[in-house]
């Protein structure tokens, strides 16, 4: 079965933007936030709940494909002053984790730099200090530290870049796909 297939079984899609649909019900706009803050709506942390559906429905979802998001509010009249509110806080929400791992992956840039130079500092530092230093145990053990120190260090540059980098690339489009999602609510299954 194609993946398009199997998506179109579990989401809509938008007509007008071809966008993935992720559909949530709620009682009232309270849902949305997590209970134990009391903050006003735009300082309320998101329910953890609702977060840890909204990042599965993004894993679900191949990242080429942008999504919407509704919320169907079942007990409570439409306030546009509210809704405003609801998606600026999404948004300012998915902005924050966004830099977050960007800053993270720029961090990891520098980690791989500074780790690819200390390697080829060590071996070459072994290979040149190999027909310097005289035959003896101490300077055997230094010699066999630093190319295993070189080669940990090339080991360690080469899995962030080839492995771990893309995990955090992955995320860092998931949250841009929320930053630049549309947000819609509807109220007993009407649009208003």
């Amino acid at each position: 079965m194609k993946t398009n297939d199997f998506l179109q079984k579990i989401y809509e899609i938008n007509p007008e933007t071809g966008n993935y649909i992720i559909e949530i019900s709620l009682d009232t706009y309270s849902d949305i936030f997590n209970d134990w803050d009391h903050s006003t709506i735009m300082k309320r942390d998101l329910n953890p709940d609702l977060s840890e559906f909204l990042n599965g429905c993004s894993a679900d979802i191949p990242l080429r494909y942008g999504v919407d998001i509704v919320f169907y509010i079942s007990n409570q009249a439409r306030n546009r002053e509210v809704e405003e509110k609801i998606t600026q806080k999404l948004k300012n929400y998915y902005s924050f984790y966004l830099r977050s791992h960007k800053r993270l992956l720029k961090d990891y840039y520098k980690r791989t730099v500074v780790y690819a130079g200390a390697s080829f500092s060590f071996l070459a530092a072994s290979i040149f200090l190999e027909n310097i230093l005289p035959e003896s145990i101490f300077f055997e053990t230094l010699l066999e530290g630093l190319d295993i120190g070189g080669w940990v260090f090339l080991w360690e540059a080469i899995s962030f870049f080839f492995f771990r980098r893309k995990k955090i690339l992955n995320t860092i489009r998931g949250y841009e796909r929320f930053v630049n999602s549309s947000v819609y609510f509807r109220y007993e299954g009407k649009v208003r």
